[in-house]
């Protein structure tokens, strides 16, 4: 989700990390489907007949899994080399890639709490290297801005939830549901990243949107981050009023820190009107999920709406804030990742999202019992032929440009 263009070999470098977050997503997407799909009469046959006895690692394979990873391959290599202009060390990266890997297959094995301690070690790994990285000043000499303080609090905060929950039994201390905790990881560190690259993909120069010297836009981005962490705390605990109302301040603050509406009414005509149309669309769509979120909270703890909070929460937060954020930006940055300009870049498509959010809905009629079981297994299938097809489309067309440019050289 970074914005400066960076050469190919970062992003090959992201690669071993980024393989291993599609393979998490792989993992989880077919477990949660047969899962759905076992309650709903249809069991799950042949290779994937054992999958609906792993439903208990879902969550770890979507959350510190597929969402782990995804996040530290930009911490460790995309938006480390922009920052500083160099990739984490090699032993960073092989450190991080074995507690995570130890960590999911321990977790699927029914370690649970060893991996989740090993799950806290990889983000500690990172934290320790965006700590040396991202809070040293620029390659340029720029000192760090809120989004590097944020983006390095992310994993920090994460890894204490994690330590914290497992201590809390012998310390007696209050307990939280962790599965819904962790959601912290994604929203904290989207509304993070993308309080800078939103209104830079949207058109708008960094003086009218935000420069690093516009206080009124980091505050109004800090709070958006607090809320969110707080909120979603709040939630996990059983807080759900006092939580789903500070969600609902973070997706205002959040959407308020990106100039969301002053970006689209006024981009720049040197980025292509399709671009600002799809990321425009993709970011309006991601803070109503997650103000949406903050509603149903609040209307499920007053007793004014039945509904299976959890899973709306886990897949409003996921599927509906997050990947309309990835949709929405990696569909451009993506090619800038990998060395291609963006006069090369081909333009954003918008059959993925509309499947996406499509899924979405339908998971959430689900969740309030206005649609079958069978709804969910429709939600899952679709929302992860979305998000196959955007990756997929993407990469083949990374690869194929690439493969041009270099026989043209």
């Amino acid at each position: 989700m970074a914005t400066t263009f960076q050469g190919s070999s970062t992003f090959i470098k992201a690669l071993p990390i980024m393989a291993s977050a599609f393979i998490a997503l792989a993992i989880g997407g077919v477990i949660g489907v047969s899962y759905i799909a076992t309650l709903s009469g249809h069991p799950a046959r042949g290779p994937f007949e054992g999958m609906t006895r792993l439903y208990g690692s879902h969550w770890y394979l979507m959350l510190l899994g597929f969402t782990n990873a995804l996040i530290s391959a930009e911490l460790l290599t995309l938006l480390s080399m922009e920052w500083s202009r160099r990739v984490a060390p090699r032993h960073i990266i092989v450190v991080y890639l074995a507690l995570y890997w130890l960590g999911v297959v321990t977790y699927m094995m029914g370690v649970y709490r060893v991996a989740l301690v090993l799950a806290s070690g990889s983000m500690l790994v990172v934290a320790y290297h965006t700590w040396r990285t991202l809070l040293s000043r620029s390659w340029i000499g720029l000192p760090p801005t809120h989004y590097n303080y944020l983006l390095t609090l992310t994993p920090i905060i994460s890894a204490i939830l994690i330590l914290y929950w497992l201590a809390s039994p012998l310390l007696g201390a209050p307990r939280y549901m962790l599965s819904i905790a962790m959601l912290i990881l994604p929203v904290a560190a989207i509304l993070a990243v993308e309080s800078r690259d939103i209104p830079l993909l949207l058109g708008i120069p960094p003086g009218k949107s935000l420069a690093l010297r516009s206080r009124g836009l980091r505050a109004r981005a800090t709070i958006a981050y607090a809320t969110a962490v707080i909120g979603i705390l709040l939630a996990s605990a059983g807080y759900n009023m006092a939580g789903g109302v500070l969600i609902v301040i973070s997706g205002v603050m959040g959407a308020a820190s990106v100039s969301l509406i002053s970006a689209i009414e006024a981009g720049s005509k040197a980025i292509p009107l399709a671009v600002r149309r799809h990321v425009g669309a993709h970011t309006a769509l991601s803070f109503s999920w997650l103000i949406l979120a903050g509603v149903l909270a609040v209307l499920a703890d007053a007793g004014m709406l039945e509904l299976n909070l959890r899973d709306a929460l886990t897949h409003l937060l996921t599927l509906g804030f997050m990947f309309n954020v990835i949709m929405g930006i990696d569909a451009i940055l993506l090619y800038g990742h990998a060395g291609i300009s963006l006069s090369e870049t081909p333009p954003p498509q918008p059959y993925p999202g509309i499947l996406l959010n499509i899924g979405i809905a339908l998971r959430l009629l689900y969740d309030m019992g206005i649609l079958t079981m069978y709804s969910g297994v429709f939600s899952g299938l679709l929302t992860g032929i979305a998000i196959l097809i955007f990756y997929i489309r993407n990469l083949r067309n990374i690869r194929r440009i690439r493969k041009r440019k270099a026989a043209g050289a």
